[in-house]
């Protein structure tokens, strides 16, 4: 199980953090609804930064049933990931999402990743 946990070493949690991985990104892949970001790091491990605005999800319950299935989607991934800072960017229309819906826009941007 501690495979697929998400710990806070495994988060960015500052400022600085972010904004090192939004002025620089190495990678950047997108689609409709997710704008994803990546920059290295020095670490034997994956850390996600998620950012849910208000702007795009009206209700506060709703931008956090998005970051949950975010770090689940993540979860799953971060093995494959190891040694890169990653922010998450919501885009307008989000919040009418399905979970099956938002689960296969993120698996689609997995896969991009991959390649």
């Amino acid at each position: 199980m501690a495979l697929f946990s998400f710990t806070r070493e495994q988060r960015l949690c500052h400022s600085f953090e972010f904004q090192s991985v939004m002025k620089e990104p190495r990678h950047r892949f997108s689609n409709d609804f997710f704008l994803f970001l990546l920059k290295p790091n020095t670490l034997e491990m994956a850390r996600l930064g998620l950012i849910v605005s208000k702007k795009n999800v009206k209700l506060s319950v709703r931008r956090n049933w998005v970051k949950r299935q975010c770090r689940e989607s993540f979860r799953a991934q971060q093995q494959n990931m190891k040694g890169w800072d990653l922010v998450i960017l919501s885009k307008k229309g989000i919040g009418q999402l399905t979970a099956s819906q938002l689960q296969h826009s993120l698996e689609g941007l997995w896969k991009k990743l991959a390649r």
